[in-house]
């Protein structure tokens, strides 16, 4: 078995995750964050620090660059790749990270895809954002709605595998098997909504403290467009440094206003993703919630600690 800890961001995965290798020395972690696989995005990706990181294993952290995208379906074959290579040596993967449609790749795969056409991706990035939502809504309102019109990325991908197959991405997802895969356990985390808040509050200044903006800013002039520089935080920057002010909102001058930007997407976020995992705890048997109350947090981590040592212990 393989265990799976996972939850919403701030919730404090990568310190729980460092625990438990300390504990079980034999652990090594393979990263489920779709932002750390981007090199030299550390600051706003809250990167594991270099001593987290040279204090147990880590695979898939800094494997592309900013401009490339890396798929749930190159994930999944990393991934298993990399749970092969550290089962072969005796040593216990550990799957860490909140990226939705990564974990989805790992629980129940994913459908057969065909390679990108370039030609047919090219002509389709010739329409507006709002075309590409009208086209797909024409021919799979599910998808549309799933995706939104924010996404380009995902929307052109979704009209090119219509075009290439015949199928519409819904039906091509109804393949998907239903069934969990049942090598893996998953764990996740929560706290308190008030206290992951304060939480989000001090990641978000430690992050302008410790240079964010700068770090925007090089990423940016090194790769301009890049698709990954649209993630929270990075976006904040952005919008911060050319004067973009929300649509019928006022916000604070200077940082202070960046900084209750970035904390108002990140909670957005957080409320998204409980939603999603939820319902991925109601889908997979054997799964977990725990809630890390503050007054409460040794004995649930205790219970945590418990569910691992169910899994790991038969290895050391």
């Amino acid at each position: 078995m393989i265990g799976i800890l996972t939850g919403p961001t701030a919730t404090g995965k990568t310190e729980l995750a460092l625990t438990f290798a300390r504990r079980f020395p034999k652990i090594e972690i393979i990263n489920a964050d779709s932002l750390l696989v981007y090199r030299e995005m550390n600051i706003g990706t809250a990167k594991p620090s270099r001593s987290e990181l040279d204090q147990t294993p880590h695979h898939l952290i800094d494997v592309c660059n900013p401009d490339q995208i890396f798929t749930a379906g190159e994930f999944k074959r990393a991934a298993e790749a990399t749970i092969a290579e550290i089962q072969g040596r005796g040593k216990m993967p550990l799957i860490v990270g909140g990226t939705g449609f990564y974990l989805k790749s790992l629980l129940f795969g994913l459908w057969k895809a065909p390679a990108a056409d370039l030609e047919l991706r090219k002509k389709l990035e010739e329409n507006t954002s709002t075309e590409l939502h009208q086209k797909l809504s024409t021919i799979d309102s599910v998808a549309a709605q799933r995706i939104g019109l924010k996404d380009r990325y995902r929307l052109v991908r979704a009209l090119e595998l219509h075009q290439l197959t015949g199928q519409t991405p819904t039906a091509l997802q109804a393949a998907v098997p239903t069934e969990p895969d049942p090598r893996f356990r998953l764990w996740v985390i929560d706290r308190p909504l008030e206290e992951l808040y304060r939480r989000i509050e001090v990641r978000t200044r430690v992050m302008l403290e410790q240079g964010l903006i700068e770090e925007y800013k090089d990423l940016e002039a090194r790769f301009p467009n890049a698709r990954s520089l649209q993630a929270i935080g990075y976006a904040q920057v952005r919008d911060h440094l050319a004067g973009t002010l929300p649509p019928g909102r006022k916000i604070k001058p200077g940082i202070a206003g960046l900084h209750e930007e970035i904390t108002l997407a990140t909670r957005q976020l957080v409320k998204q993703q409980r939603t999603w995992f939820r319902g991925l705890v109601a889908k997979v048997p054997e799964s977990k919630w725990f809630l890390l109350e503050e007054d409460q947090a040794e004995r649930r981590q205790a219970f945590l600690e418990e569910a691992v040592e169910s899994v790991y212990k038969h290895l050391t």
